[in-house]
């Protein structure tokens, strides 16, 4: 009896195994299928046409990680860095160019010209030199590497490598162009005009040619020539950085504040990475009392280049003025003298540091007194400069030839050529290429 239950039990059990329901097998999943470093990259192309910057960075970026020889990925992806101010990430994707096609010409311009911006010269000169190995009469290299040269003083080679490009290419007014600034440089004023007038016999329609004259003017103390030049150099080319920054900065030194503002803002649109327009552009908002803005400028000089001297102390001084903010403007003397002290402002940063810690423990009352005090001095010197006070719009160009009839007496207020900015040809490649082939682009400034 008891077999018997065992094997109904079991019997019972094996039918219900047998009736239970056998889950499906799952359905086989589509595979979801990556986008090619080539399709990224054309993907990244169609946003830099439309002007889509950050998609455009995006799909590049990707690019590269999925195709690491694609050196016009690396390029493009440069020049959007470029466009979006961030010159550090440029740099590294250039480079990422060369390493994925080591002749990539349109890469070796623009990584020397990021290069340059940033400080760098001896990299800049290195990559040239390097260039210019496969190809030593290459014009753009061999312009590009006098203009490094020259920044770093070594005037013999720059001259040398110039002197060389003009055996093969004698007609060649960048080449001119670029020697003219040399003598300049070296105070061979003579030599300079000479040499930028057979520039402007080849090119007669060349901006550049009659911003650097303007800076030859301007340096022999004739200030009404050098603003005619400059001011012709933009109506030849309204994007002619240099020429924007030229008429700015005389502009600046006859204290009309408003113009100087409006030529650095041009300037800075078309430059946006260099630092120098923005400086400028503050020194103008300064003079405009526009101590807000001045500082937002400043502020974008350090973001293109960090601890710049010129930009901290500016800041230093509007915090302890304009905005009476002591603390942050103890902050940045602090900062400015940790730079070092052969700075040309060193002595005068420790004075006016002291003064501020001595506003702050002097508490609300002294620091009253005190302000009103610089308040006052300010006062004194605006009365004693606005019988110096002029506007671009009282200044005439003395077409040249004309000049006999000035009065050569005249006295002027002092110059400063610190803002000025020569014209110095160089090949970039800022044309967004598929191929690599030929893309350099003129870049005006030095």
């Amino acid at each position: 009896m008891r077999n018997s239950k065992f094997g109904i039990a079991a019997l019972t059990a094996a039918l219900a195994t047998a009736c239970a329901t056998t889950p499906p097998p799952p359905a086989p999943t589509e595979e979801v299928r990556q986008e090619t470093g080539e399709e990224l990259f054309e993907k990244g192309m169609q946003a830099i046409a439309s002007e889509n910057w950050e998609a455009a960075k995006e799909a590049l970026a990707l690019a590269t990680e999925r195709d690491p020889s694609l050196a016009n990925a690396f390029y493009n992806l440069g020049h959007v860095h470029e466009k979006l101010g961030e010159l550090a990430a440029a740099q590294a994707a250039y480079e990422g160019a060369l390493r994925a096609d080591p002749n990539h010409k349109g890469a070796i311009l623009n990584l020397g010209r990021v290069y340059r911006l940033r400080g760098r010269l001896a990299e800049a000169a290195e990559l040239y030199e390097k260039a210019l190995e496969s190809n030593e009469f290459d014009v753009d290299y061999l312009n590009n590497l006098s203009v490094i040269y020259r920044l770093q003083k070594r005037y013999a080679e720059a001259e040398a490598a110039l002197r060389k490009l003009l055996s093969r290419t004698p007609k060649n007014p960048d080449a001119y162009k670029n020697l003219g600034l040399i003598y300049f440089d070296q105070g061979n004023l003579r030599l300079a005009e000479f040499v930028l007038v057979e520039a402007r016999k080849l090119d007669p329609e060349d901006a550049g040619i009659y911003n650097n004259l303007g800076m030859i003017a301007l340096r022999g103390g004739d200030r009404r020539r050098a603003l005619g030049y400059f001011q012709q150099a933009v109506q030849l080319d309204p994007d002619c950085y240099s020429c924007h920054m030229n008429v700015g900065s005389i502009a600046l030194a006859f204290r009309d504040y408003q113009a100087a503002a409006d030529s650095f803002s041009r300037a800075a649109e078309l430059e946006p990475n260099r630092y120098e327009p923005h400086l400028m552009r503050a020194y103008a908002l300064e003079g405009l009392k526009d101590a807000e803005s001045a500082v937002k400028a400043y502020e974008r000089v350090l973001v293109l280049r960090e601890n710049e001297p010129e930009a901290i102390f500016g800041l230093a001084e509007l915090y302890a003025s304009q905005l009476n903010e002591l603390q942050k403007a103890k902050e940045y003397y602090e900062k400015y003298l940790a730079l070092g002290s052969d700075l040309p402002r060193a002595e005068n940063a420790r004075v006016r540091l002291q003064l501020v810690e001595g506003r702050i423990a002097a508490g609300a009352e002294e620091a009253a007194r005190l302000a009103k005090e610089e308040e006052e001095r300010r006062k004194a010197r605006e009365r004693r400069a606005a019988s110096q006070d002029g506007s671009l719009e009282n200044l005439d160009f003395i077409p040249e030839g004309m000049e006999e009839g000035l009065d050569e007496g005249a006295e002027t207020d002092e110059f400063s050529e610190d803002g000025l900015e020569g014209d110095a040809d160089l090949g970039g490649g800022d044309v967004e290429s598929v191929d690599g082939a030929g893309e350099e682009e003129i870049a005006p400034g030095n």
